[in-house]
């Protein structure tokens, strides 16, 4: 058996000989995280003269002239290349930080520091995102080669962690006894759990991992699977199932585009250019051809400065704009606005950086030449991590004038929209309205409902609260997107944890909830329910125009950074939501659905293009 993924996407290699290690990522899916003893992947430039691969086991700690040290230790190696090294990570290295060198013909790297968790599961894929995995008679899953309900599948992956038989580094693992992982495990199949058999290290090969896994009773689909150690989640990858009925997944990927991005970014849309905003640059993508899509060029690194958070474009004004918010959290600075003319889609021109009066903005939205910010935050003691603030505003700003994009006014708290967190915020474009994702939590109480608060935006420089509707059972609405005059807002069974330890994560279930928008001021929930989907947030809501919407969905609060997962919400027949899970993939932010039926999500590792199918 070969296990491999090739890699989609290609960094350039300067005409100088300097040694460069530009990332360090798993070597499965390209995950920005890695564990001991699993297979990770250097990318870089002059790596190596030469391309070489090793020839069995023990795999050795030089090859080809070049060798990899982790925390002072040489790693065993599987591949090098001028731009690529495959090497397993020392078991010994620490948790948390570390660093590595390499040290080539042509010289020696600077320290790269990289992220090592106990667990950091990642599945090995071939074709467009399908597992790497084997059906019980052995033989290769795939779409044509389904895996029967209640037959055992075996799906192999890197980054398992501590075991129960440990294996010394760089040598394959032995059949008998077998190596298990010491950690909880599980799967999850589409949203069904599945039972693991066995988890731990594959026989015969170093550094990688196998799951036997119990496929469920599921009708015949492909399916995205997620493996879970320790509570740390692996992004996803397609198996194919065999059962009674059939399914079909809501999205097909239609085209991608590689590049290399943020682990959280925007997407913003005009005529035939997409905007994939990270937080260093903004890369132009065109999708004329959605089936092809192709990056045109990128921008704004001197602006951004590796601060970039979202953005929007708005054809309203003239000339048309992108608008990107940039800031400095740990500075505690003020954000700003950097705006682009966009009268030549592929060509943007930097405008101006122009200066705000808010630390924390979460988002922005247009209704003609008028812009519209939300912000959101918290204050705590640091001593005992409680919170004991929240505050969220509302404010308008005027860009008639793009170049001079001027403040206008702030939305003065009352009965209707108080000081709360804001987390999302969006007009309600040629209404004259706009709706605020909330909650009825303040101060030091985190056990508020979910509202959303409606607002008229008619005078920018004269915005008033008209109606919060209470929206249970979430404690909090965290993101929302309309088609025609259905809205579905998505929120969270808890407000942040507080105190805030280990972190400030929502630890509740995700909520949906559909509103019949016909009378913009007067909103009315037509259905609410929970799901039993534990997620800490909903970052993003996009809206087809036929009913149905995307989501990207955090992991849950145990994987606090781990991979996003983009679902769909079919919301057509609003007293029966319909929930589908796509794909996880680190980066996955901001999307845009276009009224073609397309979706466009920008993640780390380019721009995904899907076509609904519902």
């Amino acid at each position: 058996m070969v296990v491999s993924r090739t890699l989609i996407f290609a960094l350039s290699i300067p005409a100088f000989s300097q040694v460069t290690v530009q990332a360090v990522t798993d070597a499965a899916a390209f995950g920005p995280r890695v564990a001991p003893g699993s297979i990770a992947t250097i990318f870089g430039t002059n790596l190596a003269n030469t391309s070489a691969q090793a020839s069995g086991y023990p795999l050795p700690t030089t090859l080809g002239g070049t060798t990899v040290t982790v925390e002072g230790i040489a790693a065993p190696l599987f591949y090098v290349s001028s731009d690529t090294i495959n090497f397993q990570v020392p078991s010994a290295t620490p948790t948390g930080s570390a660093t590595l060198t390499v040290q080539a013909p042509g010289g020696t790297s600077a320290a790269f520091t990289f992220t090592v968790l106990p667990q950091a599961p990642a599945i090995f894929q071939s074709g467009t995102n399908h597992a790497v995995a084997q059906n019980s008679d052995g033989s290769t899953n795939s779409d044509s080669n389904r895996a029967a309900a209640g037959s055992v599948l075996r799906v192999y992956f890197t980054g398992q962690g501590p075991v129960t038989n440990p294996v010394p580094d760089g040598t394959a693992a032995p059949s008998s006894p077998l190596s298990n992982s010491a950690a909880n495990y599980g799967a999850t199949i589409g949203l069904t759990g599945a039972t693991v058999q066995f988890l731990g290290l594959a026989p015969s090969y170093a550094g990688l991992a196998q799951a036997n896994i119990i496929v469920p009773n599921l009708a015949t689909g492909d399916y995205p699977l997620v493996i879970n150690i320790g509570g740390i989640v692996s992004t996803s990858a397609i198996v194919s199932i065999s059962g009674s009925g059939s399914f079909t997944s809501p999205l097909a990927l239609a085209g991608f585009a590689p590049f290399t991005s943020a682990n959280t970014s925007s997407t913003a849309l005009l005529n035939n250019t997409v905007y994939v905003c990270g937080s260093n640059q903004i890369t132009m993508v065109d999708v004329s051809n959605p089936a092809q899509p192709k990056v045109a060029g990128s921008f704004g690194s001197a602006q951004l400065n590796g601060q970039g958070t979202i953005c929007a474009v708005n054809p309203n004004t003239s000339p048309p704009i992108l608008v990107d918010v940039v800031g400095a959290y740990a500075l505690n600075s003020n954000m700003a606005l950097a705006v682009y003319s966009l009268a030549k889609n592929q060509s943007p021109a930097l405008l101006t950086v122009a200066a705000t009066p808010y630390p924390y903005i979460v988002s922005l939205s247009f209704s003609g030449t008028a812009g519209f910010v939300s912000t959101s935050y918290f204050s705590f003691y640091t001593s005992s991590l409680s919170i004991f603030g929240q505050t969220g505003e509302f404010a308008a700003f005027d860009f008639t004038n793009p170049s001079a994009p001027q403040f206008v006014s702030v939305l003065s708290p009352n009965s209707i929209t108080d000081q709360e967190l804001k987390p999302y915020s969006a007009a309600i474009d040629a209404t004259g309205f706009a709706y605020i994702a909330s909650s009825t939590g303040t101060g030091s109480n985190t056990g508020g409902t979910g509202v959303i608060d409606v607002v008229s935006i008619a005078t920018p420089s004269a915005m008033y609260g008209i109606e919060q509707v209470p929206v249970s059972p979430a404690a909090i609405i965290l993101s929302f997107d309309v088609s025609g005059n259905t809205l579905l807002a998505c929120g969270n069974t808890t407000e942040n944890r507080n105190p805030g330890n280990p972190n400030f994560g929502f630890t509740g279930d995700l909520t949906l909830t559909v509103m019949d928008i016909s009378a913009v001021e007067t909103p009315l929930i037509l259905n609410s329910i929970q799901t039993n989907l534990q997620v800490n947030g909903t970052f993003y809501t996009a809206a087809f125009s036929n009913g149905v919407f995307a989501i990207v969905n955090n992991a849950p609060v145990s994987d606090y950074d781990g991979p996003p997962t983009l679902m769909i919400v079919d919301a057509r027949t609003p007293s029966n939501l319909i929930l589908y899970p796509v794909q996880s993939q680190f980066g996955f932010g901001g999307m845009v659905a276009t009224s073609g039926g397309y979706l466009l999500a920008g993640s780390d590792l380019g721009l995904y293009v899907y076509k609904l199918q519902l």
